[in-house]
């Protein structure tokens, strides 16, 4: 099955592979292909894809807590979590919107003249600032999948409780120096999920899931 099929209905709207099925079809694209289909497609970026064991046993660890999603982008993570149960309020900035906010120079170089879709919000995504809605909605956990590099995972652990980050290791997503705060490595939701780096599942996969307490 082709990748695109696996990731989105004809409709455009995300679907969560199977874990096996993702991992055969991406292991036949050639070496930059999944990163490029889920950069360049028509629908908006893709950066985490949960499969549906992960959404399970995430979905377990944080069991009855009221959670908040910060930089949530088109909602997919938070709709599903719902489904299983989670109690969780999606919240974007919306900063991504248009797709030139999240290129480097280089790349806005290489895709001048391309079309490039922007991140749309999700329809269950608020449009708040991540520590105004930390401070708004008083969360029991905030969650963070794929924040870009930079202060704003050390800005969100000083304001919440406790943070889970979904992320693929220090210089891709988040920030190293966040490890001084306390925190504990979710090994095992790590095998569980998948993202546009996993071009080669058997070989190496890239997740990276920490819950910081403050």
């Amino acid at each position: 099955m082709r990748v695109e099929r696996l990731l989105w209905d004809e409709s455009g709207n995300r679907r969560v592979p199977a874990e096996s099925a993702f991992d055969r079809a991406v292991s036949r694209l050639r070496r930059g292909e999944l990163e490029r289909i889920c950069e360049l497609n028509r629908y908006g970026p893709i950066y985490f894809i949960p499969t549906r064991p992960f959404l399970r046993a995430l979905a377990r660890k944080i069991g009855k807590r009221k959670v908040l999603e910060v930089a949530a982008g088109d909602g997919h993570l938070a709709r599903e979590l719902a489904r299983h149960g989670v109690r969780i309020v999606a919240t974007d900035s919306g900063k991504w919107d248009k797709p030139q906010a999240r290129m480097n120079a280089a790349e806005k170089r290489a895709l001048r003249g391309k079309r490039v879709a922007g991140l749309r919000l999700g329809e269950n995504v608020m449009r708040i600032e991540a520590v105004q809605a930390i401070r708004k909605f008083k969360p029991d956990l905030v969650l963070a999948c794929w924040l870009p590099p930079g202060p704003l995972l050390g800005c969100v652990i000083r304001a919440a409780p406790a943070v889970l980050e979904i992320g693929a290791g220090s210089g891709i997503t988040g920030d190293i120096r966040c490890w001084r705060y306390e925190h504990e490595f979710l090994e095992p939701l790590d095998a569980l999920g998948r993202c546009r780096l996993d071009e080669r599942p058997a070989r190496k996969l890239h997740t990276r899931v920490t819950l910081y307490a403050r």
